[in-house]
C-alpha cells in the first residue's frame, strides 16, 4: 500500500472481498461441512502466498511480476489441474 497502484489495487480488493465475505462467512458459521472444504480449498492458494515470503521486491514491477506469477500458478491449481484430470478420466471411461 506504499504505491499507488498498491492502494489502488487493496481499495479495489476489499470492495469486492467484502460484497460477498460476511454471507459466506454467515454460511461457514452454519455448516461445518462447508466450513471444512473451504478451508481444503484455500490451503493450496495461502501456501502459494507463502513464496512471498522468501523474495525481495524493490519495486512495483516487480510486485506485479510476482503477483501476476502467482495469478498464474493459482489459476493453474485451481482451473487447469482439473481440466486435465478430466479430460484424462474422459478419454478413459
Amino acid at each position: 500500500m506504499t504505491t499507488g497502484t498498491g492502494l489502488s489495487f487493496i481499495k479495489s480488493f476489499n470492495t469486492l472481498y467484502y460484497s460477498f465475505s460476511p454471507y459466506i462467512a454467515d454460511y461457514e458459521r452454519e455448516n461445518p461441512l462447508f466450513k471444512e472444504a473451504v478451508k481444503i480449498g484455500i490451503t493450496p492458494m495461502i501456501s502459494s502466498l507463502s513464496i512471498l515470503n522468501h523474495v525481495d521486491m524493490n519495486s512495483e514491477y516487480e510486485v506485479l511480476g510476482y503477483g501476476i506469477s502467482l495469478i498464474l500458478l493459482n489459476m493453474g491449481v485451481y482451473f487447469a489441474t482439473p481440466a486435465v484430470v478430466i479430460i484424462v478420466l474422459k478419454k478413459k471411461f
